[in-house]
């Protein structure tokens, strides 16, 4: 066992080693960040909030158009961002998106306008300007959560942050013993935190007390997720576990055949999760039955997490090294025919997001940051920016 946990560190610090590198090559090109970490977006009522580096930016979901940037372009103060948004809609006004900086280490709310083509106002940040509030000293990577009138964020200095909404004042604290690349999640007043330092943590979403904690064979870097009353979650040590929130113990786990670092998808009882070599797998949850795992369903590594079409006939998965999307078939998971294959794809390690009609990516190391395809088709729909005419 100890000798398994030292290679695990050294793997850990390996990876940390990569996130500091990559603030390290933000200098080049002019000053220009490098497009090489794990970017995020979200999509909400037809609008697409990218985390592009330099920039969040709000464009149009159908068809790519731009609406704003924050910072604006003039502000040369550049921010890396990494975190996927947030967004709070009855917080505020007319909503707040929430993002966080990752070489400041400092959480923005913006205030969304009447109309999607506004510019956002700055409501508040965490820390304040003013540096009464020390703030987390790690850096940003997993994306947050809101609970109520709390944003819940992890950070790499070990802790869970809980902010008000209102003002972005802290309300509580939670320390771990590691990283926090998860996102925290919440079902009944709990929030539930999985950690790199091998534990998953119940703690009071009022107060921020710890309630109980539970040991995994390796570091939780995949957010939780729930399927009635269980809790399930991947982890380092290839182990998916079913955690009992009531007797708060693991009453079943299946053994990976790699890293589970994606988050799985749940449909109904039917949980869907690829592990890091690229081995995908269905789960009927209520009879722990696997209804079919394919070991070569993604010839490629997989990170970010996989989503379903609409009917839930379809899984789309991101390869990471090679950046095409494989779709599945989830009766059978056999390997359909969808898209084309792009002459320059990039890398594909964040999250795939829709909105049913379109497929959203973030690629990385080519000069689009947002890749949107049809559903159905597997076609480009639009990139932004747009691609270059060959």
């Amino acid at each position: 066992m100890k000798r398994w946990r030292n290679k695990q560190n050294r793997l850990f610090w390996m990876i940390a080693g990569m996130l500091g590198a990559i603030v390290a090559l933000s200098g080049c090109a002019g000053g220009k960040l490098r497009h090489e970490s794990w970017p995020g977006l979200m999509v909400n009522d037809g609008i697409v909030y990218a985390a592009n580096l330099e920039r969040v930016q709000a464009l149009d979901a159908e068809t790519g158009k731009w609406y704003w940037s924050y910072p604006p372009e003039s502000d040369t103060n550049v921010r890396p961002f990494y975190s996927t948004p947030v967004l709070a809609p009855d917080a505020g006004t007319n909503g707040l998106l929430l993002i966080a900086g990752f070489k400041d280490r400092v959480v923005y709310a913006l205030e969304l306008g009447e109309s999607p083509t506004e510019q956002p106002d700055l409501a508040w940040t965490f820390p304040p300007a003013d540096g009464t509030t020390l703030g987390a000293a790690g850096q940003y990577v997993g994306s947050g959560t809101v609970a109520g009138d709390l944003f819940l964020i992890g950070n790499g200095d070990g802790k869970v942050y809980a902010l008000n909404l209102a003002d972005g004042a802290l309300v509580w604290t939670f320390t771990t013993k590691d990283r926090v690349w998860a996102a925290p999640v919440v079902k009944d007043d709990v929030v539930y935190i999985g950690a790199l330092d091998h534990h998953l943590y119940a703690v009071d979403l009022t107060s921020g007390k710890e309630l109980w904690q539970f040991e995994t064979r390796g570091a939780i870097a995949a957010t939780p997720v729930f399927v009635g009353d269980f809790l399930w979650m991947g982890d380092f040590a290839k182990t998916l576990y079913q955690i009992d929130l009531e007797t708060r113990t693991a009453v079943w786990t299946y053994d990976t055949t790699d890293w589970v670092w994606a988050t799985p998808v749940v449909d109904g009882n039917i949980l869907y999760f690829a592990d890091v070599g690229g081995h995908v797998y269905a789960l009927d949850t209520e009879t722990r039955t696997m209804l079919w795992d394919n070991p070569t369903g993604v010839d490629d590594s997989v990170r970010g997490r996989p989503v379903l079409n609409t009917e839930g006939d379809r899984l789309f998965i991101a390869g990471y090294e090679k950046g095409a999307i494989h779709v599945l078939d989830t009766e059978t998971g056999d390997k359909m025919n969808w898209g084309v294959e792009l002459a320059n794809p990039g890398r594909l390690p964040g999250d795939l997001a829709t909105d049913g009609a379109q497929l959203y990516t973030m690629p990385i190391w080519v000069t689009e940051r947002v890749r949107t395809f049809e559903m159905v088709s597997g076609k480009v729909a639009w990139t932004y920016p747009v691609a270059e005419s060959k």
